[in-house]
């Protein structure tokens, strides 16, 4: 999830809040493996699924985006955007969990990590 996404749009205009999400759909295409699957849920918020990874490999991959995101501000008209992501991330572990399940301890991470300060990542395991 783009943090502070709205005060992009309101500042700088919905079009380059676009470019904001295009840049970071590239971003997160660069960082992930080419069987990987990231799609838009809505607004500024991206899920992947990450085949085959466990809980501490799926962490790293998040904390890899989440610093390629920060270290390069989106241009926009020669314009640097800063922009930052909140990353939740959960492992399906031991007992078959419903993908539903998954996304949505997925996203209990990702509003801690929104509430915890922003700007990192904060991963959850199935019980």
């Amino acid at each position: 999830d783009a943090d502070n996404f709205k005060q992009i749009n309101d500042r700088h205009g919905h079009a380059a809040g676009d470019t904001v999400l295009r840049a970071l759909a590239e971003r997160c295409c660069s960082v992930l493996r080419k069987s990987d699957v990231v799609g838009r849920v809505g607004g500024e918020e991206f899920a992947a699924t990450l085949a085959e990874t466990d809980l501490q490999a799926g962490f790293e991959t998040a904390e890899r985006l989440r610093r390629v995101v920060e270290r390069h501000p989106v241009e926009l008209g020669g314009n640097p955007i800063p922009v930052t992501v909140s990353l939740g991330v959960a492992a399906r572990e031991g007992k078959v969990v419903h993908p539903q399940e998954l996304l949505k301890l997925a996203d209990r991470a990702l509003y801690e990590a929104k509430a915890t300060g922003r700007n990192k990542v904060i991963a959850h395991r199935s019980t």
